[in-house]
């Protein structure tokens, strides 16, 4: 959990249970994370501290949908470059190849994520 750093709750899931409506705003506010990760890296944003915060929103909002198991292939993704990025500083920058992977990685993850959704 040190590692990632993001509380346990955040990390494994935390309370999971929630009514129809408050899945569905997890649902919009996770696509819109994706996008919004997606767009900054398009835009050259590489800085830690410019995508560590929308990283770790991400992860919290999947663990909150009930649905999708711990071993999600985008759950993991995610966890994996927030290791990743909280191993650096915040004013480091991921390398454009680590930018290339990551909005791979991510486009990937999204289109997991809808597809779940069916």
């Amino acid at each position: 959990r040190i590692e990632i750093g993001v509380p346990a709750t955040v990390e494994d899931g935390g309370s999971g249970a929630g009514d129809d409506g408050s899945n569905a705003k997890h649902v919009a506010a996770t696509v819109s994370l994706f996008i919004t990760i997606m767009d900054s890296l398009s835009m050259d944003m590489k800085a830690v501290d410019e995508i560590y915060p929308n990283m770790s929103d991400l992860m919290s909002n999947l663990n909150k949908l009930s649905n999708l198991p711990p071993d999600f292939s985008a759950k993991v993704k995610v966890r994996e470059w927030l290791v990743t990025l909280n191993k650096m500083k915040a004013s480091d920058e991921i390398s454009e190849e680590q930018k290339r992977q990551l909005l791979f990685d991510l486009e990937t993850a999204h289109t997991a994520f809808t597809r779940s959704l069916e």
